[in-house]
């Protein structure tokens, strides 16, 4: 079959995404002999326009929806991505009459929002390798044949039951050839790789474990390596993000993917997201030897007391040593703290800046408020039972979480507590022009990572 896949996202802050998911369904769909082109919307101006061009010139027999972000996840500046779907979808109905199928992270954070409001003739919930090439063959084949990971407007219930788990090394590697990696490259964007797959903590607020299992699922590390290796064969100058949900969530595989890089040699410099839990000097300096160029810690709090409540698998003493240990190791590492959880004061907020001023300090700290309330998570229930969602909310759209105990003007005050660390930034900062004219310029010159030097900022323009 003739087929398209529309990579839907058009959000380009903080750096422009390449569209992994998309792009690992297009490779496992080729490797079922299928012919598959990607349209990716992220830099296109007119969505209508580039579909139109696209069905005009070739017979497609299936089109897929890629959906990144059900909205901007920030309490600040709150936005629906669905309106910009639904247009790129119906003018596909219009164009077309070919089976229109709906998949991606944002798709099944809420798979029955999204079905009841577009009505399409398939969808995917969850990973989409496997799912997607036995549908097509479903298709083609006219059969009524139960897939699983796959559901209908008219077979939608209990939809987390239906999501698909592959191994890793069992599927194909991402289709990169099928992406512009150079305008993401020029823009601050990265290549993304996964090592794994699955999230086994029990954050109250988070949906990975809904998107990818709770079981951590590992790629081979000589695979990852080979991806590496393929990035900087197929672009002069590259850099990989990996995008695990935590990438030493397993120490071990962690270690044991630097251990493989650096026997390659390879050259490719990366990124990832990491947490405090087991991460050490070792760890540190295995990342540093195997091409590790910068370090987001995903904290989102300090304190024993909201770690506990948010229920992150560390504590802050492991924080300590792990900025620490990425300072020794020379690692350049952004902070980002996440504001507004149950029990939350203003206390909280200063105690949180003079802990880490008690630390190694980190090159950015990126203070955000407000912790947007998914369905099925914990904080769903606390909100629920607070009266802060009424029982007919719609998580569909965008809702948030912020403790009472943060006053009025949470906002405010966090700005304030910013402005005495030339390394803070908070919401109040990222919309300014001087941000985005600053931002625009260190992706020009292709600084990695964007925050490096984020303390000059701070010192020098925002006050």
């Amino acid at each position: 079959m003739r087929v398209l896949l529309i990579a839907t996202n058009r959000n380009k802050s903080p750096f422009p995404v390449a569209p992994l998911g998309v792009l690992s369904v297009a490779a496992a769909a080729e490797r079922a002999g299928h012919k598959v082109d990607v349209l990716d919307m992220t830099f296109i101006r007119s969505p209508h326009r580039a579909l139109t061009r696209a069905l005009k010139h070739s017979n497609y027999q299936a089109i897929g929806f890629g959906i990144r972000n059900l909205d901007s996840c920030s309490w600040a500046f709150q936005e629906s991505y669905f309106d910009g779907v639904r247009k790129i979808f119906e003018d596909a109905r219009n164009l077309t009459h070919v089976p229109l199928i709906l998949g991606g992270s944002g798709f099944t954070i809420s798979p029955s929002g999204w079905i009841e409001r577009l009505k399409p003739d398939y969808a995917i919930i969850g990973e989409g390798e496997k799912a997607f090439t036995l549908l097509l063959e479903s298709i083609e084949g006219n059969s009524t044949e139960t897939i699983r990971g796959v559901v209908t407007p008219q077979s939608c219930n209990d939809l987390n039951s239906h999501a698909d788990r592959p191994e890793l090394n069992e599927i194909a590697r991402a289709a990169h050839h099928l992406c512009r990696y150079k305008r993401y490259l020029s823009h601050g964007g990265f290549i993304g790789i996964q090592t794994k797959r699955g999230c086994p903590f029990n954050c109250i607020y988070c949906n990975y474990p809904y998107l990818e299992g709770h079981r951590l699922r590992f790629r081979d590390p000589g695979l990852v390596a080979d991806e590496f290796e393929y990035a900087s064969v197929t672009n002069r100058r590259s850099y990989v993000y990996i995008t695990d949900s935590v990438f030493n969530s397993c120490r071990e595989h962690a270690l044991d993917v630097c251990m493989e890089l650096i026997r390659r040699r390879s050259s490719v410099p990366w990124m990832a997201y990491c947490n405090p839990a087991e991460f050490d000097a070792e760890l540190a300096e295995a990342m540093r030897g195997a091409g590790c160029i910068g370090i987001e810690l995903s904290l989102d709090a300090v304190s024993d007391k909201m770690l506990q409540v948010l229920k992150k698998p560390f504590k802050q003493s492991d924080i300590h040593q792990c900025l620490q240990a990425l300072s020794d190791a020379g690692i350049p590492t952004a902070v980002q703290l996440l504001f507004g959880g149950p029990g939350e004061t203003i206390e909280d907020i200063d105690n949180a800046q003079h802990f880490l001023s008690s630390c190694a300090t980190p090159n950015a700290v990126f203070a955000s408020l407000g912790l947007r309330i998914y369905a099925n998570t914990a904080l769903e229930q606390i909100a629920r039972k607070e009266g802060m969602l009424s029982r007919r909310a719609d998580l569909f759209w965008p809702h948030y979480y912020i403790s009472p105990g943060l006053g009025e003007d949470p906002l405010h005050h966090l700005d304030l507590v910013a402005r005495r660390q030339w390394e803070w930034s908070t919401p109040a900062d990222w919309p300014r022009l001087s941000m985005r004219i600053v931002q625009a310029i260190v992706h020009r010159i292709g600084t990695r990572p964007d925050w490096r030097d984020a303390g000059n900022y701070g010192k020098y323009i925002r006050r």
